[in-house]
């Protein structure tokens, strides 16, 4: 599969499956919130997920990048080779659920030969 369908079939699941959310990330003095929609599936995390400091609170969520790349978000940033892309979600983001503002914990994302196909969060809140 390449990472073209790889995503296609993602975007498609989630588009079917998914929900609306907003990805949120607060920067600068004075804080200023930025948001971009995503479509995102979430489900509460399954009972051997439970381990460390992770509890019935947290969830999993699965984004794509595609509207992220569509919005241009985060404003202002720049894609440098070698540095984390900083339009993969991060610590500290957040994702707003069903109007419930969540703290993404971990971000981890899939790549299919260098290209970012999913993210996977795990978010709390």
């Amino acid at each position: 599969m390449t990472p073209a369908e790889a995503i296609a079939s993602l975007d498609g699941q989630l588009a079917a499956h998914g929900e609306d959310c907003t990805l949120r990330r607060k920067e600068g003095s004075p804080v200023v919130d930025k948001d971009v929609a995503v479509r995102a599936s979430v489900r509460g995390l399954r009972a051997a997920e439970i381990v460390g400091t992770a509890t019935q609170a947290y969830s999993m969520a699965v984004i794509s990048l595609t509207q992220i790349l569509a919005a241009g978000w985060p404003t202002g940033h720049t894609v440098t080779p070698g540095a984390v892309d900083p339009r993969i979600p991060r610590e500290n983001d957040f994702l707003v659920v069903k109007g419930k503002v969540r703290q993404i914990k971990f971000a981890d994302p899939i790549a299919v030969n260098g290209v970012v196909v999913r993210v996977n969060l795990t978010v709390a809140g």
